[in-house]
């Protein structure tokens, strides 16, 4: 399969060797077919590779038949487990597009993005069926169903019925690097959602790219609290083990679940967003317990990982490492650092308002910090953005094997997030670079500093303040659990800074005390922001504890919401409050 990432790397045509991520099931399933695959931590189901392959070969078989197949979107609406792996792998067999959308991002959005991806089938749950009976018109295109569980009056296939196929005569569909695999849905955590349109080659150069980077083996154990995660991992060889928890919320996990996932398997890998480690952490140090000497790795993703995480975590896993790949939906993995490098050599840097080190990009990906040209110039060509010096902060841009060429039905928004250079011989270049959406610089030994969402930055009359340098300094405070740099009027040209602040809730004192800890803790607060270079210009600050959070992770703040939340009236006056 590695020939599929050099394909998309050297640029070749789509005429070139078969492809399809599925392929690394059907290796799996001929070397270990009695090894498991997936396990259901909720249910105890589970799934040998050998079942796994010849459930995926039944149902691409099975959609194929049904006219599924050879570039059919269909919308995936299944719950993570078993079902889930094996239809998304059936429909990459099958040549078909599963259009992935978070049920997270709340009905209003879901619907508007499955009506803008134009699908061709519904796969899904019977709720989800029935949800398109009610919603029709974002269904309107749609003439497949297949049902997963009980069908009722809508008629279709059902999940059962594909996977019962004589699968002995069937021919997977060739299908080649450059062509459409999936169409990905961004959550929207800083805009509009978008359908990523991913090809077969970026997925298969995902899968070695993290594969080879974390050094991951064959028969590991993986506990992934991210659903997509875990179509990676099962590629490898890994047995995922799915723990007991709504995936579509990871900021209200049972830690005792996520723990008790990873004892009983012996896991040695596991991935969620930084919300879940921040209940997990906490949890295993009220129980004076730590992670199992298994645990070898886990990987945190989705947003900026607190100090205080790291630091929790570096005591909870002795025996093991803590990784915080960067990237997005539309370039993932751009780049990575472990967490005991970060607290030794980079912790001091941060608490001191330099932002968040994400480390240094990995083999193959391309990251450029530039200056983009004036908002009234559009521009597409790389060579209209000037590449920034060492120290100095700019966009982050990056091409690589699995970097996105371009978002489905949307070529606006394609156009102004892709960038194209020219060669040498004076010809376009096919590799886009893509426009991350973030500003961040890199140091002197070539480790790239994220500062925060471009359209986070609050750009004051003395020069611009960037959330994570801001922020990097308030979150290093005592009591300080989070903090969001926001600035007011929101969306004008020059604002005026403000941080909000979450302290700690008020414990072990008498309740007569209670308002005066709260009391203290703040002042100490507004005294340590007025000594920071980097903090003594706010303007306000101001103390909440319910933060708006991103549908998907659960973990990137919504600057913008809560600057309009806390928006001063016209005249209004700058301050604590």
């Amino acid at each position: 399969m590695s020939e599929c990432i050099a394909t998309i790397q050297h640029s070749e045509s789509a005429t070139g060797k078969r492809c399809n991520v599925s392929d690394h099931i059907t290796e799996q399933a001929r070397m270990r077919p009695d090894a498991t695959a997936i396990i259901e931590q909720a249910t105890g189901q589970r799934i040998t590779f050998g079942e796994l392959e010849r459930t995926i070969n039944a149902l691409a078989a099975g959609l194929t038949q049904y006219g599924i197949s050879n570039g059919t979107r269909a919308v995936l609406a299944v719950r993570p487990g078993i079902e889930f792996v094996a239809l998304v792998l059936a429909l990459f067999r099958a040549a078909a597009v599963p259009i992935v959308v978070d049920p997270g991002m709340g009905r209003k959005n879901m619907l508007a993005c499955i009506g803008e991806a134009k699908p061709e089938a519904l796969i899904g749950i019977s709720a989800a069926h029935a949800l398109s009976q009610v919603f029709r018109k974002p269904f309107a295109s749609v003439t497949k169903r297949v049902t997963v569980g009980r069908r009722w009056f809508w008629g279709g296939k059902t999940y059962s019925q594909l996977a019962s196929i004589d699968a002995s005569s069937f021919k997977a569909p060739q299908t080649r690097a450059n062509d459409l695999a999936a169409i990905l849905f961004t959550s929207g955590a800083t805009g509009v959602p978008k359908g990523v349109e991913y090809e077969h080659g970026m997925f298969d150069g995902q899968v070695l790219a993290i594969r080879d980077y974390f050094g991951i083996q064959p028969g590991e154990i993986d506990v992934p609290c991210f659903a997509l995660f875990a179509l990676f991992t099962v590629g490898m060889g890994c047995t995922i083990v799915l723990p007991d928890m709504d995936f579509s919320k990871p900021g209200k996990c049972d830690p005792a679940k996520i723990v008790a996932a990873i004892e009983q398997h012996k896991a040695s890998l596991t991935f969620g967003s930084p919300a879940v480690w921040a209940r997990v952490a906490p949890w295993l140090q009220a129980q004076g317990r730590m992670f199992p000497e298994s645990l070898r790795r886990i990987l945190i993703a989705g947003a900026s990982v607190p100090l205080k995480t790291h630091e929790a975590l570096a005591e909870l896993l002795p025996n093991g490492r803590v990784f915080t790949p960067y990237g997005a939906t539309e370039s993932l993995p751009v780049a990575c650092i472990d967490g005991r490098t970060l607290l030794e050599k980079f912790a001091t840097r941060m608490k001191s308002g330099e932002g968040t080190c994400v480390g240094k990009p990995l083999p193959g990906v391309d990251v450029k910090i530039v200056r983009s040209p004036k908002s009234e110039v559009r521009s597409q060509r790389l060579e209209d953005f000037v590449p920034l010096p060492v120290g100095e902060i700019g966009e982050i841009i990056v091409s690589s094997a699995t970097t996105t060429r371009s978002y489905f039905n949307r070529p606006e928004q394609t156009a102004a997030s892709k960038l194209t250079a020219t060669s040498d011989s004076g010809l376009r270049t096919p590799d886009p670079y893509h426009r991350m959406g973030d500003v961040g610089y890199f140091d002197a030994e070539g480790n790239l500093w994220f500062c925060g969402r471009a359209n986070h930055v609050v750009h004051t009359p003395s020069g611009p303040l960037y959330p994570d340098q801001v922020e990097g300094v308030f979150n290093a405070m005592p009591h300080v659990l989070r903090s969001a740099l926001i600035g007011y009027p929101v969306g004008a040209a020059e604002q005026t800074p403000a941080v909000v602040v979450d302290i700690a809730p008020v414990t072990g004192v008498p309740v007569t005390k209670v308002w005066a800890e709260v009391t203290a803790r703040e002042k100490a607060v507004l005294e340590l922001a007025a000594r920071s270079p980097v903090t003594r210009g706010i303007a306000r600050i101001i103390f909440d504890d319910d933060f708006p959070l991103d549908v998907r992770h659960n973990a990137k703040i919504d600057r913008i919401e809560l600057a309009r939340r806390h928006a001063l009236p016209v005249g209004g006056k700058g301050g604590s409050a």
